[in-house]
């Protein structure tokens, strides 16, 4: 076996329960005798899931469990219409348009964004990874990784 074919094989063993058992199915039956094709079957039906899938914009590759390349945006200018925070000062911020972000680092109080109002924020890949948004009207970066 190739280490393609196994790299293959374990990105659809962690995604077997995201899967659709009928795409699974019908590859094994149509590329029973020959594994090369039942495994590029397999691979497209992947692809297929990742592009059509409803978060493909910045951040969705945190969502993924097996990343091959991110051509998404580098920056996104959001809405946050919610704000929270843990009993650790870690924020979790919700936005307009359904995007869930946790801030990576804790807070110090007095920095903290006040519950209860909207912002306007940019949320930028970072040099290094991760993700840093920045809020209109604070003067500090907010380190964040997206959850939904």
């Amino acid at each position: 076996m190739s280490i393609r074919s196994t790299v293959l094989l374990v990105g659809l063993a962690t995604s077997v329960a995201l899967a659709d058992t009928d795409v699974i199915a019908s590859c094994r039956a149509a590329h029973a005798d020959n594994p090369a094709a039942h495994i590029d079957c397999l691979e497209r039906a992947l692809q297929a899931r990742d592009v059509d899938g409803p978060n493909r914009s910045l951040g969705a590759e945190q969502l993924r469990s097996r990343r091959e390349s991110d051509d998404g945006p580098e920056q996104v200018e959001v809405r946050i219409a919610s704000v929270s925070y843990s009993a650790e000062g870690r924020g979790l911020f919700a936005t307009a348009d359904g995007q869930l972000w946790r801030e990576t680092e804790r807070s110090p109080r007095s920095q903290q964004l006040q519950p209860g109002h909207e912002y306007s924020a940019r949320i930028e890949r970072g040099v290094l990874g991760g993700y840093r948004m920045y809020v209109d009207g604070v003067r500090r970066m907010i380190k964040v990784e997206r959850l939904r």
